[in-house]
């Protein structure tokens, strides 16, 4: 990926909290770093998020992240059940090869009629801030529009993955730091986590769900029922994914939408004179979304994958089992919680099969979800899950600062 660009955070960037005996974030010896030595784990998240001139790197120490926080959480609710960490560990490291712009999908070079995707890093425009996706782009040809599509989909995906981090990593940071080391928590401990956390719904900026998952991670570490635990540690998880999935909206259908915004907007973008442009613009609208329409379900069939120590899974094909396994794990083939119940019902994934989980349109919440929730459940008991998303010699160069060189 080239050289990485550090101002003001660390290299050397030593993710183990001071919490289990683990090594805190040093500093390393640039000129202007921030030394993070001996400070909480929350504030090592908070560096990491302070990246912002860097997403590679970004991406990479938040998934090596996760990885920890993942680890940490295991030792608090236990190892039995995978946390929503764990799965965010895999979702991080798949999102990285968008935002790394290694995947490119021969669907969409065929699509767009071109052999191979031109990297010209020296003449392209500089990034606008001013709204989600830029302003229309009037200094390109359809040669260069694959670059652009790629560029696009690379800053709307590494920004959900800062948004997700920076809102959910400080909560399970602070989780770990007032729960390890008491094998019985209180509801006081529960009451210090939840204070930092706004009360009131996602879709107005609150983090209600976060809250509950909370209270559904606290009864789980209670419960001595096996059963309760497992369905419990569900329901906290699918509740953090609700949060997380709702605040990704806009990346989502943003960068699922970004080949078709941006040939519409090399076609239309003031080529035309005053009034004929604007009869342009209209008459293509509804062409643009309806062919939008089609193409994200084409893309959600063919091109959207998520990466797992096992493989790969189709997200718009429904879910395999395990290989000798059953479909969910011993104690969620039934569910006897009756919020769990009623919240896999809503999103199609109360039964005892996965046929048709199969999203049709990832950029459709409710369709995400009912994936989401399936992968959730039946994934609980994967122990291959528990695994580090680097190897050693790229764990090593990502802590110190540096982006690996060769696949990730």
């Amino acid at each position: 990926m080239g050289e990485v660009h550090l101002s003001s955070v660390v290299p050397g960037m030593f993710l183990r909290g001071a919490s289990r005996g683990l090594s805190p974030i040093a500093a390393g010896g640039v000129k202007g770093a921030m030394v993070l030595e001996d400070r909480p784990l929350v504030t090592q998240v908070e560096a990491i998020c302070a990246l912002d001139r860097d997403p590679v790197l970004r991406n990479l120490l938040i998934t090596q992240c996760y990885y920890e926080l993942s680890d940490g959480l295991g030792h608090v609710l236990g190892f039995e059940d995978a946390n929503w960490c764990t799965f965010a560990t895999w979702a991080s490291k798949t999102a990285g090869r968008f935002i790394r712009k290694e995947d490119c999908p021969e669907l969409l070079r065929q699509l767009l009629g071109v052999e191979e995707v031109r990297m010209d890093h020296e003449s392209r425009p500089p990034p606008s801030s001013l709204d989600l996706f830029g302003p229309p782009s009037t200094d390109f040809n359809l040669f260069e529009l694959p670059e652009r599509i790629l560029e696009e989909v690379s800053k709307l995906i590494a920004r959900g993955n800062l948004l997700v981090f920076s809102e959910i990593g400080p909560m399970f940071a602070r989780m770990l730091e007032v729960y390890e080391g008491h094998p019985i928590p209180t509801d006081e401990m529960l009451a210090a986590v939840m204070e930092t956390l706004k009360p009131g719904p996602t879709m107005e900026g609150g983090q209600e769900l976060l809250r509950s998952a909370l209270t559904h991670y606290h009864r789980a570490i209670l419960s001595d029922d096996p059963d309760m635990r497992a369905e419990q540690v569900l329901l906290g998880n699918a509740r953090v994914g609700l949060h997380e999935q709702t605040r990704l909206q806009p990346y989502i259908k943003g960068s699922l939408n970004a080949p078709v915004r941006r040939l519409l907007r090399t076609v239309t973008s003031g080529r035309l004179p005053g009034l004929l442009q604007t009869a342009m613009e209209s008459l293509m609208k509804p062409i643009a979304e309806r062919t939008g329409e089609l193409w994200r379900e084409l893309a959600t069939r063919e091109m959207m994958r998520l990466r797992l120590p096992t493989g790969y899974l189709q997200l718009g094909r429904d879910l395999p089992v395990l290989p000798g396994q059953p479909l969910y794990p011993e104690y969620l083939r039934t569910i006897e919680d009756q919020e769990l119940h009623e919240l896999l019902s809503e999103y199609g994934a109360h039964d005892s099969t996965s046929l048709g989980c199969g999203a049709s349109d990832w950029a459709y919440l409710p369709s995400r979800m009912g994936y989401i929730l399936e992968l959730f459940r039946s994934r609980q008991c994967d122990p291959s899950l528990r695994g580090r998303p680097f190897s050693p010699e790229q764990e090593a160069l990502i802590l110190e600062g540096q982006v690996p060189g060769g696949a990730l």
